[in-house]
């Protein structure tokens, strides 16, 4: 009976130590594939011109977008605002000697 009872403990730790080892095979497997994913992405991001160009696009502040209004005397044609109000005086001329269409291109 001594020699089945040395038997069965020494049984247990050695496939004890079969399945830990191959578990630990398998997370330094995982592991270096990370590494490796997240190296190689690094370097892919800092060789590149054009992200770095697309990055410092985005740090610059919004430009907000420009308002337009309705033409006067147009039939409803849009022009920017801004335009028109720093010299309407020069829209009516337009209008009125070239026509609507004139000015409006003028405007836009």
């Amino acid at each position: 009976m001594g020699r089945k009872d040395g038997k069965e403990k020494n049984e247990e730790p050695w496939t004890g130590r079969r399945v830990l080892g191959v578990a630990a095979a398998a997370a330094g497997a995982v592991a270096v594939a990370a590494g490796a994913f997240f190296l190689l992405s690094a370097i892919g991001d800092s060789s590149s011109s054009d992200q770095q160009e697309q990055v410092k696009a985005y740090d610059d502040p919004p430009v907000p977008p420009r308002r337009t209004m309705k033409a006067p005397g147009s039939g409803g044609e849009s022009i920017f605002r801004d335009r028109f109000e720093e010299d309407p005086k020069n829209y009516f001329r337009t209008q009125r000697l070239k026509g609507p269409k004139a000015a409006v291109d003028r405007f836009q």
